[in-house]
């Protein structure tokens, strides 16, 4: 399965377009949408613009492969769990977000085994035909500062820190 998740802040319309296009010419790929608040609806896949965390969660986990904004959560769950990752950064520019943090953001982890960055729908029309691989979060290539930057972020999020 194919988790694709925006995030919940603004809409993202030129990824849930591209992906929906991707799985109207890959009917036999199941794909689960969390669109947030598009007004495009999805015509190929199934989709809802939230998901409780519990859903969010068990999405993931099933993923074989996630595609996503470059937003921090779901960039270290993914460097935490090796999980395949094809990031879209937001552009302020075609008014996605704000500023171009999420360039930024996705800049950072170029380079990454189990991530791919792509800028345009066409790009990842392109990495999904041929997707990054899975890697364990102890694999030699992930940044060897990579399990203490997750175990210091976990420690601030359940306030330990």
């Amino acid at each position: 399965m194919i988790f694709v998740t925006v995030g919940t802040q603004l809409p993202f319309e030129r990824l849930v377009q591209a992906m929906d296009a991707w799985a109207g010419d890959h009917p036999g790929e199941e794909i689960f949408m969390q669109t947030g608040d598009t007004a495009y609806q999805p015509r190929h896949c199934v989709f809802k613009p939230y998901t409780r965390p519990d859903e969010w969660e068990d999405c993931f986990c099933r993923a074989a492969l996630v595609v996503s904004h470059a937003g921090m959560g779901t960039i270290l769950k993914s460097l935490d769990q090796g999980k395949p990752l094809i990031l879209m950064p937001r552009l302020a520019s075609l008014g996605e977000h704000r500023n171009d943090h999420q360039v930024a953001t996705a800049a950072r982890f170029d380079g990454f085994p189990n991530i791919h960055i792509v800028n345009s729908p066409a790009e990842l029309l392109a990495a999904l035909d041929c997707p990054p691989i899975a890697i364990a979060a102890t694999d030699p290539h992930a940044s060897a500062n990579l399990n203490q930057l997750i175990g210091a972020l976990r420690g601030f999020v359940d306030g330990r820190m």
